[in-house]
């Protein structure tokens, strides 16, 4: 039986959401570098926390009161948790451990150990367990952050607890949503208007220099914290998994450690050495393997047995 044409992913279906996968690849690179060059001048780190959520939440509530969403329903508990969760909790933990370490560090290990912590908290959850070839990219991405932890040029322990603080937080976040059944358009909604709401009055009784801070930093972190990562990555990444489909659309996502060090490189001037390099590569090919290896075994099986049909 031959699928109607109007299922069959077209080209331009193909192109185009490849092309949005990528553009979230370099907006979460770019999160990196932008939020490491910001630190290392005048703003703190609650500083680029606050301008961040700051900014989107107030783009955010304009839109939702405009399209008269219903506001009641992003104050539940799931929801402010999971908003909470890749909000603050993930920024702020991030930023702290990219600030005590190389942007390349942190793209590997926040990045490569996602995976491993979504795992373990599934399986803790909802004891789900990970087929053999998830396995195999579990044990590529221990390789990978060994290799980067050990080198001369890795990340401190106090960096590396933080940037596994931030992954746990951002790993606990997908997969909660999912078990809990929050909708897309709210966690859109939800994310930045609750941060806002939550981290603001907190921000006053923080270390904060944005007083004597240049204005061009501070638009700077506005634009790309507050707009191109916590609104322009969202919509990007969803249509990408609409075009897609959610496997292929996550193994794009391997590409973010490889481009973060070349935008550091670039932009940072920062030097990755060959045992860095190596801990790239092989960080990339794990989490590749964990998203797609075994949805493509399956998919070459059912071609030999003579049934081909379109794996998303």
């Amino acid at each position: 039986m031959t699928l109607p044409i109007h299922n069959v992913p077209t080209r331009f279906n193909k192109i185009s959401g490849l092309l949005a996968g990528l553009a979230v690849v370099m907006i979460w690179s770019g999160w990196i570098i932008v939020s490491k060059w910001g630190l290392s001048r005048a703003l703190t780190v609650w500083d680029v926390t606050g301008i961040r959520f700051a900014t989107a939440g107030s783009i955010v509530l304009l839109y939702a009161i405009i399209a008269r969403h219903p506001l009641k329903s992003i104050f539940t508990l799931p929801v402010i948790i999971c908003s909470l969760c890749c909000g603050v909790l993930y920024v702020g933990a991030g930023l702290i451990g990219l600030l005590m370490s190389d942007a390349a560090n942190t793209g590997v290990i926040i990045n490569g150990t996602l995976p491993i912590l979504c795992a373990a908290i599934l399986f803790i959850w909802k004891k789900v367990r990970l087929n053999r070839p998830q396995y195999l990219g579990v044990l590529l991405i221990l390789v990978a952050n060994t290799l980067l932890f050990t080198s001369s040029g890795g990340a401190t322990l106090a960096a590396l607890l933080w940037l596994l603080v931030a992954a746990f937080f951002l790993a606990f976040y997908s997969i909660s949503m999912k078990v809990w059944g929050i909708n897309l358009k709210t966690i859109m909604i939800s994310v930045p208007v609750i941060n806002a709401l939550f981290f603001t009055p907190i921000w006053f009784f923080l270390p904060s220099n944005l007083a004597s801070a240049p204005v061009n930093e501070i638009l700077l972190q506005g634009f790309y914290q507050g707009i191109v990562v916590s609104i322009c990555a969202l919509f990007f990444m969803t249509y990408s998994i609409n075009k897609l489909g959610a496997v292929s659309a996550s193994t794009v996502m391997a590409l973010v450690p490889i481009m973060s060090a070349l935008l550091a490189m670039l932009f940072l001037e920062q030097q990755i050495t060959f045992q860095v390099g190596i801990s790239i590569v092989i960080c990339s090919i794990g989490i590749a393997c964990y998203s797609a290896l075994q949805p493509m075994l399956m998919w070459l099986n059912r071609h030999k047995k003579g049934n081909p049909k379109v794996a998303s």
